[in-house]
């Protein structure tokens, strides 16, 4: 096959070409999930993604020397027939091109991880009156979240879940930790003193049971916090017919993982406390009976050990986003660690998806000491 190319260009800035990365193809493809569209945090500067129903992916324009050339079919004046031997080959043309643009930058797609913009939600801690002043609130709805978040559907909603997010008195906002804390734990008291099943809770059977005993007027425990507990701790098991008579099972673990971060917080800030002993305050912030088991593994990333058996609190939002500088930090604050201790304090960083081991060892030593890996400085 060969088509005779003419050429007429001019420079028009209107056509983008985009490099579809595979599965932002498969998804084209697929009728039932097509609908794409493009996002951005603001007009300005931020980031332009392109986001399907449970995908996200990154634009960025890359621009080259490559003539590049966009053709379309036309008609050309005339019939022309070309000299075989100047065919080399090939068969005669078949159809006239036209190349009636050029080119010089193209526009990659690559998988990326959708953000859930939370920049304008406000914080609520059980406040009565909230929100103080809703005509300045950017965020009405939490469509209006979503619409201004790069992220998926699916990924915005995960994110909204994890982070504690709930409409009070219809408007979008986030719990506070301690407000969120003791929703938690007013929620576990009173779903074990009506002999609820953790493993199948409703957001009704659940919201009944915070209310039995609380006046109306005052309580801040509504059904859409409690709605938002269950959503953070919880895994929905299936769908009913209405929302509140979802069942959700309890993330055991979470909890007790939630559980613990505050107790290091509270216990072990200043100065460092013997494991042992920071054991038995973190079983004393349950409710009394819970069926809640601890292991330090759970609370990886929130602890270092400035001395054998001794632990203490650090907060992630201390430490240095550029990962040589954290390296640096968390050897100043232990000088050797477990390698299973480390990662959950750079996982974060390893943006390009490297084995964990691997990704230390870009930055950092690893020796072997009979089971366990040992890292430190280089």
């Amino acid at each position: 096959m060969s088509a005779n190319l003419y050429s007429k260009l001019i420079h028009d800035s209107s056509y983008k070409l985009v490099q579809l990365a595979p599965d932002l193809l498969e998804t084209l493809e697929n009728t039932s999930q097509s609908e794409i569209k493009f996002k951005a945090v603001n007009n300005e500067k931020s980031d332009v993604v392109l986001c399907s129903k449970n995908k996200t992916w990154l634009i960025k324009e890359k621009h080259h020397s490559n003539t590049v050339m966009l053709l379309r079919e036309f008609v050309a004046t005339g019939q022309q027939t070309l000299d075989e031997k100047s065919l080399f080959g090939m068969p005669q043309p078949i159809n006239d091109l036209l190349a009636f643009s050029r080119t010089t930058s193209e526009y990659e797609t690559r998988p990326a991880k959708g953000l859930l913009n939370i920049d304008h939600l406000p914080i609520y801690n059980g406040d009565v009156g909230f929100p103080t002043e809703p005509a300045k609130l950017k965020f009405k709805t939490l469509d209006d979240v979503l619409d201004n978040s790069p992220a998926s559907e699916l990924e915005s909603f995960t994110r909204w879940n994890l982070l504690g997010g709930c409409i009070v008195n219809g408007f979008p906002c986030l719990l506070s930790a301690e407000f969120l804390s003791n929703a938690l734990h007013v929620t576990l008291m009173s779903v074990m003193a009506e002999s609820l099943d953790l493993d199948s809770l409703t957001i009704k059977d659940t919201f009944e049971a915070v209310n039995k005993d609380m006046s109306e007027g005052s309580n801040p425990y509504t059904k859409k916090v409690i709605e938002t507990v269950l959503r953070k701790y919880g895994t929905k098991l299936d769908k009913g017919e209405k929302e509140d008579k979802e069942n959700w099972k309890l993330d055991r673990q979470e909890i007790s993982r939630w559980y613990g971060i505050r107790a290091l917080r509270k216990y072990a800030t200043k100065p460092s406390l013997p494991m042992e002993e920071f054991l038995v305050k973190w079983k004393s912030t349950f409710p009394p009976f819970s069926p809640f088991n601890i292991e330090m593994k759970m609370l990886g990333g929130w602890y270092f050990q400035p001395i054998a058996r001794n632990i203490q609190y650090v907060s992630k939002d201390t430490l240095p986003t550029d990962i040589k500088e954290r390296f640096k930090m968390l050897f100043r604050l232990q000088s050797q660690w477990d390698l299973e201790n480390i990662i959950p304090f750079v996982d974060e960083l390893n943006t390009k998806g490297l084995k964990p081991d691997i990704f230390v060892m870009k930055y950092a030593r690893k020796k072997r000491v009979g089971k366990r890996y040992i890292v430190s400085s280089r």
